[in-house]
């Protein structure tokens, strides 16, 4: 005997000690997996060299580097392109793009390096400069075979040769292309102009010396039977809004080229609609520096919506257009400041944004460059380059791994790691304003379609998620196993006390994949085309059990003892089907009366006033508040006034006093509702929202359904653990099975109860399958029965698998992995503490 206490004594303590390193294990592992979320950027000076036939003291026309940073060009205001190798500063190639006309401007390049040219005979070319990289066969080329990876050959053609660690020889050359030119009507110097090409359209806005500024649409189409290609150039002036301090100096054209920006030294900002290219309009006049300094510099982020601007004083900031509801522009979009990237300083030079994320650089006159994430407001770097010389180009290499700068002669180049710039503890979990909203909001959307997409890593959309799933099941399901634990333990005959508790533990065997089909498949359509009944539903049925339960208690002192066994048992189940009949001829008639007839057009605000909803939620409340105002001031008066009844007596006084309070109950409501539907009040839009087949209704009944044989088989044992002696004491007393349950076991059982109640508490945060399947899966945040959600449990199902490893989205899903994981520990430890208080109380007893 004791040989095997011992044995069972270790194999417990093995098995305890074992279930808390297991639990310890996974909370490290998700916190090693999460902590390099938050790390910081970084950068090292991979060379600075002297690039003397690229020195300029303007800035040049196009700066750019390669996505192996094997090589860098300059584009200089005489129209020279110089090339040169980025390791060790020597020019590969030096040619003149363009002679006669002279070259004025030139557009910002784009990510596939298309640019537009602007000349001084008002003309107008497009064309391309971009990096090209091809492989060879190193048998084909037999005088590059000791070319290594740390030492490159320049080959015929301006080319870099390079072998790369699989052992390839890569060939790394630049590529121009110049189209004919295009004219826009415009005959002085052209000083700004910008490009946007979407399909075969392609838009062109340019600026010349003399403040004129013409737009034009250029289509490309080709004939697919005889490969004819023909273009069509239709072009128009915009018209400015006239200004004492001279012409604009910048425009820039947003993605689709339907917004155009004028901007002016002094930092004003005339946004132009350009949706039709042949009446333009002057949708607003802005202001981008508040009246102090003047504008410097500017660039578009990726997807040319979001504009990055630089001042005289050092502040970088970002704009885009929303469209808030009291805009009074023509196209109903505001252009508002939505980041404020850096304060005031140096002066800012230059600006540069990568061509794959949202990501941008600035250089500053005093040679410093900083490099900041826009979404998240990270400073990622902050360096400078060697002579404090004014930055005046930057570029972002295309595969965000270096940075590259020009101050003069010196161009320095650094290799960067940038991490997660998109992660922050701001990013994640408060407010953030991302491009195209009105204003700052929580949202979760993690991929997109586009390369241009703003990932959108809000958790408050999960997180309120899992606890609108949690609240609606519990709300469900916790009273229903808590009343039924109640009546099990203290009321049901001990012959159908094992069969009832086996069949209900059986529940529990139901996968929650089973639950969720069954919920999406069968349960939400047909839940759609009954919504009024389903709502009668939850006043019908505990009506009828009610109603029943008066009228049991109206049968004769005889017939009452006689059938109190199985027969009272079936007469409860009867009252069920009674209820759902009441509320297939109530829930019409509701619908009829307070929802013109449909309440799914109803909730979408199509039709009715808000009586109907104000009278759905009043009708519970009034509810709760008659049972107290009864039990507290009403009941210790009826209870002095009934001391001499009889059981008849006091029975059809209950029934008539049941039915006068489902009357002033109604009642009540109804006023109540006519009066906040009379000062303007509406649920809709806040506790009912539009109809959407899964929702949180469906998932509050399934996953309810779920937790009850949980709670219910803790609950039951609970109370069945309670002292016999405490019961006998008090029906000795003279209380009845009512006040003994509710006022002896109730009161001792309570540190079980809580604890059922807190362990279908875990059950409901933790469930995956049921709201992945049944909720429609949308991260919003509402609390309507009537909207779906996404839980946290939910997103990790649905997203993990499509994660790039160690990327920002692959470690913010084990993040929300570990908010569960502290959200479960934070309700556990607070229903232990709870239980222990509840555990004092019940000793005491």
């Amino acid at each position: 005997m004791r040989l095997a206490e011992a044995v069972a004594r270790l194999c417990i303590s093995i098995g305890g000690a074992g279930t808390i390193a297991a639990v310890a294990l996974i909370f490290v592992f998700l916190v090693w997996v999460v902590v390099p979320l938050f790390g910081g950027a970084g950068h090292e000076l991979r060379n600075q060299k002297t690039v003397a036939s690229a020195a300029a003291s303007a800035p040049p026309f196009a700066f750019g580097v390669d996505e192996y940073r094997d090589l860098g060009f300059v584009l200089k205001h005489d129209g020279t392109l110089v090339t040169w190798r980025t390791d060790d500063g020597k020019v590969l190639d030096t040619r003149a793009l363009f002679t006669v006309p002279r070259l004025n401007s030139v557009s910002t390049r784009s990510p596939d390096g298309d640019l537009a040219f602007g000349f001084d005979d008002g003309s107008v070319r497009l064309g391309r400069i971009s990096f090209h990289a091809t492989y060879a066969d190193m048998t084909s080329r037999p005088e590059l075979a000791e070319v290594t990876a740390d030492r490159p050959v320049i080959v015929a053609g301006g080319q870099l040769a390079r072998r790369t660690q699989e052992g390839q020889l890569r060939l790394t050359g630049i590529a121009v292309s110049i189209d004919e030119p295009v004219q826009l009507g415009l005959t002085a110097p052209i000083t700004a102009l910008d490009v946007s090409s979407h399909r075969d359209t392609t838009k062109v806005v340019a600026l010349d010396a003399r403040g004129e500024i013409a737009a034009a649409r250029i289509e490309t189409r080709e004939n697919l039977m005889t490969g004819e290609v023909t273009v069509d150039i239709r072009s128009h002036s915009v018209p400015l809004r006239p200004r004492a301090t001279g012409p604009p100096t910048r425009l820039f054209l947003t993605g689709p080229g339907d917004v155009l920006l004028v901007t002016w030294d002094d930092g004003i900002l005339q946004r132009h609609d350009l949706r039709d290219v042949e009446a333009p309009r002057l949708a607003e006049e802005f202001d981008l520096v508040d009246g102090e300094g003047s504008l410097t510099a500017a660039a578009f982020l990726i997807g040319k919506t979001t504009l990055i601007t630089g001042d005289s004083r050092g502040r970088v900031r970002g704009w885009f257009g929303t469209k808030p509801a009291e805009a009074e522009t023509p196209d109903g979009i505001r252009f508002v400041r939505t980041h404020d990237l850096d304060a005031e300083g140096p002066a800012v030079t230059a600006l540069a944004s990568s061509s794959r994320s949202r990501v941008v650089s600035a250089g500053f006159a005093d040679g410093s460059v900083k490099t900041f994430h826009v979404t998240s407001h990270k400073l990622l770097i902050d360096t400078a380059v060697e002579g404090g010389e004014p930055i005046t180009a930057l570029v972002i290499a295309p595969k965000e791994d270096g940075l590259m700068a020009q101050a003069g002669a010196h161009v320095a180049a650094w290799n960067i790691t940038l991490e997660h710039p998109e992660a922050s503890l701001s990013a994640l979990f408060a407010p953030v304003w991302y491009e195209g909203y009105d204003q700052p909001r929580h949202v979760w959307q993690s991929t997109g379609g586009t390369d241009d997409f703003e990932p959108k890593l809000g958790f408050w959309p999960l997180i309120f998620g899992t606890l609108k799933a949690t609240f609606y099941s519990m709300l469900f399901g916790a009273p229903l196993a808590i009343l039924a634990a109640i009546f099990t333990s203290e009321f049901l005959h001990k012959r159908l006390k094992g069969p009832l508790k086996s069949i209900t533990e059986m529940m529990a065997s139901l996968p929650s994949v089973v639950l969720g089909f069954i919920a999406a498949i069968v349960i939400a359509p047909y839940v759609q085309g009954l919504v009024s009944t389903v709502l009668a539903l939850f006043f019908t049925v505990p009506c009828a059990f009610l109603l029943g339960a008066h009228l049991w208690q109206l049968l004769p002192q005889n017939a009452y003892v006689r059938l109190s066994g199985a027969p009272r048992f079936v007469a409860m189940g009867a009252c069920l089907p009674v209820g759902v009949l009441a509320a297939f001829a109530v829930g019409p008639f509701f619908e009829r009366t307070f929802f013109d007839g449909d309440i799914i057009a109803w909730l979408a605000g199509a039709q009715g006033d808000s009586v109907g909803g104000w009278l759905l939620l009043l009708i519970p409340v009034t509810a709760l508040l008659y049972v107290f105002a009864a039990s507290r001031f009403v009941g210790p008066w009826l209870r002095s006034m009934s001391a001499g009844w009889n059981r008849p007596q006091a029975a059809r006084f209950e029934f008539a006093r049941f039915g006068a309070s489902l009357v002033l109950v109604f009642a009540t409501a109804l006023g109540a509702a006519h009066v906040l539907d009379g000062v303007g009040f509406d649920p809709r839009g806040g506790v009912f929202d539009t109809y959407v087949q899964r929702n949180a209704l469906i998932v509050g009944f399934v996953m309810g359904f779920a937790i009850i044989p949980i709670v219910y088989t803790l609950a039951e044992d609970a109370l069945s653990s309670v002292p016999a002696h405490l019961r006998l004491a008090s029906l000795g007393a003279g209380a009845t099975l009512w006040q003994t349950a509710m006022r002896v076991v109730v009161p001792t059982a309570m540190s079980g109860l809580f604890s059922a109640v807190m362990i279908g508490l875990g059950r409901a945060v933790g469930e995956t399958m049921i709201v992945l399947m049944a909720t429609g899966n949308t991260p919003i945040m509402s609390w309507s029965v009537f909207d779906g959600f996404r839980t946290l449990s939910a997103n990790i199902a649905v997203e993990l698998p499509e994660a790039v490893r160690d990327s920002t989205h692959y470690r913010a899903l084990f993040l929300a992995a570990l908010c569960l994981f502290a959200l479960t520990f934070v309700l556990n430890t607070f229903a232990e503490l709870v239980r222990q208080r509840f555990r004092k109380r019940a000793y005491q007893l």
